[in-house]
Order: C-alpha cells, then structure tokens, then sequence
C-alpha cells in the first residue's frame, strides 16, 4: 500500500484513497453508513456551499454537533473548501461556547438536531446535508497549502480565556505518516472505533481504505454499552483513556476477553498507565495490541509503543514508547540544557507536527513556542510534563511541572478554573490543585479564602461546605462558566493562604490536607430485594454509590446529586454496574443523567416517570388535518385489481418486503415504491437487497418496480414539486406501510416519519384524482390492560392512553387518516399486532423482539417465566396476504381491520412444543433470565442488540384483540390467521438453526 504523500493536505489525501477505494465502506454510525464515494460526494456538496460563504485558507467553519456520520461530513468539507474546521464541544457551558464562537469568528457552523438550537442568534448555522446534487468543485479560493490550517481545538487557558490551538496540515499529516510508518497501519476492512478524541481519530482512518465508525456519545462512558457497541459494529481499533479501559475491564471482567476478541489494536492516550492496569489488560486482552501514546494538542502524537514491548522498569508507570523524532525531542532542565539520560528534565518537543500558533494569543504563542536551538531553525513547545529518557530510548512521564493537569483524560489548566472562582464566588483568593497521583483516580481541591463586605458584591456568596468538603451550591454556580470536568470536586476555606517568603507566591506545599477520602463500612447488599421499601431501596442505593464514590456511611441523601457529591462519568457507570448486578435491572447512562439522584434512580428502577417528566404532547391537537387536505375530485370505485399504479411506502422494511411480493403476485400493477435515497448506490438496490434477504427477489420483479427516491420525514415526501404532482398524477392506490418503529423514542423524536409523513401520503392521495388509501397503523394505538380491543373502538377516547410515542404517532395518523375518510377519502386502517416469522419458510425479522428473545432463551437453555404471558405472533406471510386480499375487495371500503392472533397461546405451551423439539428450555423468572442474559454476555451475531432495555418491556399487553371485520371479509376464500401451534414454531425453530442463531436442534 502507497504511503500517504507529506506535501499534500488532508482532504488530497482522502480524495486519493476514492479513487482506490471507492466502494469500501468509509464511515459509519448508528444509522448510516457511507461508502467513499459517497462521503466524498456528500462534503464536497457541503463544501461548495461553505466557499459560497466564503470559506478559504486559513478561516473556520464551526462543527457543534454530537459524533456521528454527519460530523465527518462536516469535518471533509471544510476542508475540501479550503478552510479548517472548528469543534465545539457539547460539553461547553453557554458562556465558555460565547467565549469560543467570539475569539474564532466561524463562517458557518455546521450543526443538527438541539445543539442548532442552542447556538447563539445571529450565527449562520448550516445543516450536514446543505447543499445540492450535482454541486460541488466550484472553486472560489485559493487551494490550501500544508502550512495552512487544518483545524482548531480550543482548551483551558490559565486566565479563564480559552485558547484556540490552530493546527496546520502539515502537523496532522506528518503525524498519520509516522503512524502508519513506524507503529500500526490500517487498511481496507479494518473498523476503527472513534469518540474520546474524536477530531484527531476521525480523519485518520479515511486516508488508507479503513472504516471510521462513530461511537455515540451516550454510549462511550457506559462501559457494558460501549462493549456491546464494539461487539455489535464489529471495530478492530478503538481508542481510550486508561481509566475508560479500567472501567470498561471492572464492568466485564474476564468476559471481555471473549467479547472482545475482535479488537486487533487498542490505543491508550489522554493520561499516564500503570503498571498494574497494563498487566491486568495484557491478561484479558491476549490478542489485542496495546499502544501507549503520548500526545499534546500542541504537537499530535510524540511518543507511542506496544505495551508488550516496553521494557520493566521500577517504575509505577509505563513508559509511553519512543519519539517520532527524536532528534527533536528534549529533556531540559531549568536553564534549558539537555539533562543526561534517566535523569528527569521537562519535556520539549520539535520537528514538523507542531501547532501553528494560540489563535488571537501572540504573547502566549511566543512563550510556549520558542526557537529551538539545537536544530539551527525551526521551534520547540515547552509541554510542562517531566519526563526521563529510558536506556532503550523511550521516554517515561512523571508528571507535570506547570498548573495543567489531566482528569479523567481532560487537559485542565487550574489556573482557568482559579480565574472562574474569583470571577463567581465572594473570595478574596483561591487556589486549585489536584489531589491524587498520576494513573489515581484524581480530583480537583479548591482552597478558598472568603471575602468581606464590600469584597463580596456582584458575587455569590453564603454558600455551604460539608465536612466531607461538598457544596452542591457552589458547583451550581461553576457550571454556569466551566464544563463538568474542570469543576472541583472538594472545597476547602482557609483563613490566610500560605505564601512564600521570598517571591509571596502561594505555597503550595503548606496548603492544608482536603477532607481525606474514606472506605466506607461494608454493607453494600449483592441483591435489591424486589420486595423491599421505597426507603429501603434507597438506603442500599445510596450505600452503593457512597462505596463507589468513597464516602462515609451515611453521607449520601436521596435528593444528593450524584456529581454534588464528587461523582464523574466513569464512577457513574460503575455505579450503574453495581445496580444492575444487585437489581437485574439495567439502568441507562441518559436516563440516569436526566435525573442523577438516589431518588431518580429509585424511580427508574421501580419503572416510574420521572419526577419532572417531559410535556406530554396535545395529541388531539396533533391529530387535526389541514382543511387543504381534501379531495380535489370524486373519488372513484378503482380497486387496487384494477389499478395500473400503485405506490408502497415501506418496502425496504420487513412487513414491506412481503407486501411487494404480494403486490407483485396479485397484481399486473407497477409497483412504485419510496425509498430513502443512499449514497453510492442505485435507487433499486435497496428494495432488491431486502426481497433478496427473504428469498423473495427475481429478476422478473425489477420490471414492475420503480423506486421513487424520496424522504418520508420531509415535505412532500421529500421531492420537488413538479416530481410530486406528476406521482399525485399518475398514482392510482396508495399502501401506506412506512413507519419508523421505536419503543423507546419519544412522540416529538418519531413525529416527522410517522405523523408528518402520513399528512404528507394524505396530501397525495388527495391531490388531484382522490386515490384509495390503504394505511398500515398498529395494535399499539390500544393501551396495556384494555382487555377486548374492538376493531370498531371509539378512537377519540383513546387519545393519551399510549404508554409509548410509537403508540402515539399511530393514533395521531389514525385519526387524521379518519379525517381524510370523513372528507371523501376512500381509506382502509389495518392494525397488526407482533408481526412474526413466516408460517412455512420460517423467514423471520431479526429486529423483532419476542423472535430474539425465544431465540436467546433456546440458546441459553433458559425460558423466561411470567404469570399469564400469552405469546401474540402474527405470521407476515398472513399480514401481508391478507391486506392486499382486503384491498382488492371493493366492499371493505372505509374499514379497520385487525390482524392478530385473537387467541393466543401461553408462554408455557410455546416453550412445550420447543422442549419437544430436543431443546432443554428450563424455566426461570423473566428478571433471573434477564441476568443471566447479560451476565452471557447478551446474545450473538445479529441479535445482539434487540433485547437491548428488555427489562422496561411487556411480555404482553394483556389484551385480546377482536377481528371480526377482517374474518367477515375474509371469509369467502381470503387468508385464515393459522394461529401460533406447534407446526409454526418447528419452522420458525429450524430457521434459527439455518441463520446461526441456536445450534441445530436434537430433532426435528
């Protein structure tokens, strides 16, 4: 493989491995994935229009969004247009993100979702996906050069002002040339998982063919969730902080050798390894290759080795590994003269990766980038790290020797939080340090010495300090103006500061020892009884997080903050480990989050709203269509036999693959379906690769299909408006089976798909010719408990009894669709209920959830047990047999139809018919087999994944669902539901064994 050129810039870079590898896949996340070709198609759109806006050398465009496919768009665009890109960290406070956007003077920024909304008025803020087909190299400025800049990382400044790194070409790309020269190459098929440093990791990948997956930020500091993200995706390389590693080792134990032997390479960076954690990681990880790298956002990576190779030393710490240059890498003392080897000295470093500049800062700029002397031309950076030269070359930090420190990875100039002290708090003096050793788990101490009368004014004061050093008050104030890490987690008031004689500087050594941190007594219980108290369970809680957190017994209250009483995100996911091991229920990281005390997690384990929940949507208000949306002419008597066109939203999902084939069966009709356009490939190839999965595609198929490449979610599904009326035009039926389908996600997040879709499809059926419309909604417009659901229920009264927003988005398209109807619409409503396997081939949805959990509990050998759990599964051959069947009956008009099983089978005897098949299923209560699940390491392959939150599922509604409608109109030689019987669950049972999923049964 060819090296990458050191006179080019990134996006040359990039631009080049297209042309190699255009098809390979080049990032990923959790909803998209991209090939090359697309990407680069993608950016280069974006950047046109950000050189429209005038983006060139030297000038930024901002990136203000979480890490996902998108933000690598973002980043290649900025590029291509010839500037650099800006990241702007969520975790900015409003204030220090004002600081930022005022200092850096972005063109544009590029953002999505709630961070747009968060942005100050008056930015020009551009979404991913601005820009249009066919734009793209239209030039405008002056192609960049490797001197230019790249991107712009801004950090803590010891002023409390933060200062902007700006980081030529030149630096990053000498820095993946050495990379991929001197320590670990990636190439085509490598996955390489990106969050911790995001902004260095990201490009890095996209330069030699490799995949840049994005980790979510939800997911990256929940250890159990980010290892089955690493399973699940596959990723060969991931980076992270030695205590994410420890946290992610403590979570899974000796499992994590097995879960993650996939993992080829594992880079460590952001703070110093011990010794004891690169043993214990060596021992878990035995295929993995441990890379200990030493960077600086000044000066990319400066040392890196293979935690295997280093040598033993006497040591706490690893050695980080040799220099990438090390003639240009110094150890001085005070008066800048190279020290011997293995004597400490601070850390200088030159060559060709150094930053450019402090944007804005020339006066720090000439302090910390000096001439080098040594080299006859060029600079030095002073990093403010000890360190020592080993024998065999590679260096060992020892710490710092200025007022930065790292927490938890995060560079924090303590300075910059003594300055947002003074700023916000009545003190006439403060000083921060860090207590804890290098590979410790660190936390920040506060010295302050309180102000007086007229001292205090324009600052808060009059706050409290706990004998353990806590004052929820005063970390509220700081995170007006600090980000969570840089916020003290102890407090401390002195009288005087002690100073020092000759210079009157603070002495920091005299500085009283913080409140000392404490083993708390035993007594954490290994189980949370289900049958304890409210203020029992809050007790064991509580002792829990004090064990965790290190906190006396006692000290923890049911309304503390998690974070007020010195927690971080680590500690917070090992604490919900802890839980979920003595509770068997798995508590999410952003649910936790939204609600961090003893008592919001309380609620959540007794499955409980939270206390402040959100506004529950006006459903009856969402539910009224627009007067516009009528009729245009009389609706005809057109039966979708007779209908020359027709069009199907949701063929590339499951149900939609069977009704294609139905449709393609039944009809002579061409089948006009709208599909979601995907980057670098052909419109058809989505619909082909979906009926191909079921065994459903021939070639014959592709003569009746015409994919219409559109966008649910967006008006006028997504087309222009001259496209849209010639499709309202030449329609003759509309089946409207799109939706997107989450248990989880609330109405506002599922709205635009399910309920401003459904407007939409309306608004075409109406255009016009009225068309027939034909919508696929759902047994979940019914809540849990309702008993007999009738097809013909009173659907007003049902407004807000949804328990989920799927349920929601549902009942609000039932009810504009009922609109629709009562203005002249002809439209059918069918409601199926758990859409299962095919009743013959066996052909099932691995995304279903009662398909994964029977699986894993043949695969475990376990059947979960719960009092009256009936098993509802619909066959989709009988689902999509059936609608189409009712479709074509003229006499249905204008009916609901239920498609479920009205009588189905207990749990109990769907197990039965499995044991009788060979497999010894032993029962076991739904939250023990929820344990051992996980405790299993949560399912395989392409299940993996599913079950994901299955503790807040139902097993069942507990309702019964009547279908007289759909067996009256059925009757007469129609579809028959077959029922769930032991015949069905052979079927479904051999097919798990042909996919992998269970091993081949005993007999069947």
């Amino acid at each position: 493989m060819m090296n990458p050129d050191p006179r080019l810039c990134l996006h040359e870079l990039f631009e080049r491995q297209v042309r190699r590898t255009p098809d390979a896949p080049a990032v990923i996340d959790a909803g998209t994935e991209l090939t090359y070709a697309a990407l680069d198609r993608r950016s280069e759109r974006l950047a046109d229009r950000l050189r429209e806006l005038g983006l060139g050398p030297d000038r930024v465009a901002g990136i203000y969004m979480d890490r996902c496919a998108e933000y690598v768009i973002a980043m290649l665009a900025a590029l291509k247009a010839g500037g650099a890109f800006l990241p702007l960290e969520p975790a900015y406070p409003e204030s220090l993100l004002g600081q930022v956007l005022e200092d850096s003077r972005p063109v544009a920024i590029i953002s999505r979702g709630h961070f747009a909304r968060r942005l100050p008025e008056g930015e020009r803020i551009l979404h991913p996906d601005t820009g249009r087909e066919g734009d793209g190299g239209t030039g405008g400025s002056p192609p960049p050069s490797p001197e230019n800049l790249a991107f712009v990382s801004y950090s803590s400044g010891t002023t409390g002002r933060p200062k902007g790194i700006a980081n030529p070409h030149r630096a990053a790309v000498g820095s993946y040339l050495w990379r991929f020269r001197e320590i670990s190459d990636n190439r085509p098929g490598d996955r390489v998982g990106c969050n911790v440093f995001f902004i260095w990791e990201a490009l890095r990948p996209l330069l030699r063919g490799a995949a840049t997956v994005a980790i979510p930020d939800d997911v990256i500091y929940d250890p159990p969730a980010l290892v089955r993200f690493l399973e699940e995706y596959r990723i060969t390389e991931t980076l992270m902080t030695p205590s994410l590693l420890e946290a992610v080792l403590n979570a899974c134990g000796a499992e994590v050798t097995r879960r993650l032997a996939g993992l080829r390479t594992l880079w460590l960076n952001g703070e110093v390894v011990t010794r004891a954690l690169a043993r214990r990681a060596l021992a878990l990880l035995p295929e993995t290759r441990l890379l200990n790298v030493y960077s600086i956002s000044e000066t990319h990576e400066v040392a890196a080795g293979d935690l295997r190779k280093l040598a033993e030393a006497g040591s706490t710490y690893c050695p980080v590994g040799r220099p990438l240059d090390p003639d240009r890498t110094y150890i001085l003392d005070e008066d800048r003269n190279p020290v011997p080897d293995g004597e400490p000295g601070e850390l200088w470093v030159g060559g060709r990766c150094l930053a450019r500049e402090y944007v804005n800062r020339p006066e720090i700029t000439a302090e910390r980038f000096v001439p080098d002397p040594f080299a006859g031309e060029g600079r030095m950076y002073r990093t403010g790290d000890r360190a020592r030269r080993l024998p065999d070359g590679a260096l060992e930090i020892l710490g710092r020797v200025d007022f930065m420190v790292k927490i938890r990875g995060y560079s924090v100039e303590l300075g910059a939080v003594e300055s947002a002290i003074e700023e916000l708090l009545a003190v006439e003096g403060c000083v921060v340090v860090a207590e804890g050793g290098e590979g410790e788990d660190k936390r920040l101490v506060a010295y302050l010495l309180p102000a007086s009368g007229e001292e205090r004014a324009g600052r808060h004061s009059g706050w409290e300090i706990d004998t353990a050093g806590r004052s929820p008050e005063i970390r509220r104030i700081l995170q007006e103006r600090l980000p969570h890490y840089m916020i003290p987690a102890v407090y401390v008031e002195l009288e005087e500061l002690p100073l020092q004689e000759t210079s009157g500087k603070v002495n920091r050594r005299r500085l009283p020892p913080p409140p000392p941190r404490t083993n708390p007594a035993p007594g954490v219980p290994d189980r949370l009884s289900a049958a304890a108290s409210r203020r029992e369970r809050e007790a064991a809680l509580a002792r829990i997080w004090e064990e965790v957190i290190g906190l006396e017994p006692g000290d923890v209250r049911p309304a503390d903050n998690f974070f007020d009483v010195g927690g971080h995100s680590l500690a917070a996911a090992e604490m919900l480990t802890r839980v979920e091991g003595a509770s068997s229920v798995r508590i999410s990281m952003p649910r936790f989050l939204a609600h961090p005390t003893v008592a919001g997690l309380c609620d959540a384990l007794e499955g409980r709203e939270p206390r402040r929940p959100q506004r529950r949507p006006d459903l009856r208000s969402e539910g009224r269509l627009e007067p516009e949306i009528a009729p245009e002419g009389p609706a005809g008597d057109l039966s979708l036999r007779d209908a020359r066109s027709i069009l199907l939203t949701g063929a590339t999902g499951y149900l939609g693959a069977f009704l294609l084939d139905a449709l393609l069966r039944e009809t002579r009709a061409e089948i006009r379906c709208l599909v979601r356009p995907r980057e670098g490939s052909p419109p058809l190839a989505p619909l082909r690769e979906n009926l191909a999965r079921y065994g459903l595609w021939s070639p014959e198929a592709a003569q009746r299909i015409t994919p219409v490449p559109g966008d649910l979610s967006n008006p006028r599904l997504g087309l222009p408006e001259e496209e849209f009326d010639a499709l309202a035009r030449g329609t003759d039926l509309i089946l409207h089976a799109a939706a997107r389908v989450n248990l989880v996600y609330p109405y506002p997040e599922l709205k635009p798909a399910n309920v401003d879709g459904t407007r939409e499809v309306l608004r075409l059926a109406c255009r016009h010719r009225a068309k027939p419309l034909h919508y696929v909604s759902t047994n979940g417009i019914f809540p849990a408990g309702t008993g007999r659901c009738r097809e013909d229920a009173d659907l007003p009264a049902l407004a807000g009894t949804q328990e989920d927003g799927y349920g929601q988005t549902k009942w609000v398209s039932e009810m504009l669709v009922r609109q629709a109807r009562e203005r002249g619409l002809p439209a059918n409503v069918y409601r199926p209920g758990n859409i299962s396997g095919h009743s013959e081939s066996g052909s099932s949805n691995p995304r279903d959830f009662l398909t994964a959990l029977i699986a894993e509990s043949i695969r475990m050998g376990r059947a979960p047990v719960a009092e009256d759990w009936r098993v509802e599964m619909t066959p989709v051959d009988f689902v999509s047999d059936a609608i189409v069947r009712l479709a074509g009956d003229p006499e249905t008009a204008g009916g609901t139809f239920h498609l479920a099983n009205p009588a189905p089978p207990l749990a109990r005897e769907v197990f039965g018919w499995i044991r009788n098949l060979g497999y010894p299923v032993e029962p076991l209560s739904y939250p023990d087999w929820l344990k051992e699940w996980r405790d299993r390491g949560g399912g395989g392959g392409v299940l993996r994944g599913v079950l994901h939150g299955a503790e807040t599922r139902k097993l069942w509604d507990g309702n019964f669902y009547d279908d007289t409608n759909t067996r009256r109109a059925l009757r007469s030689g129609g579809p028959q539901h077959p029922g769930l019987g032991p015949g069905i669950v052979e079927n479904y049972v051999e097919h798990f064994a042909e996919e992998g999923w269970i091993q081949k049964p005993a007999r069947v």
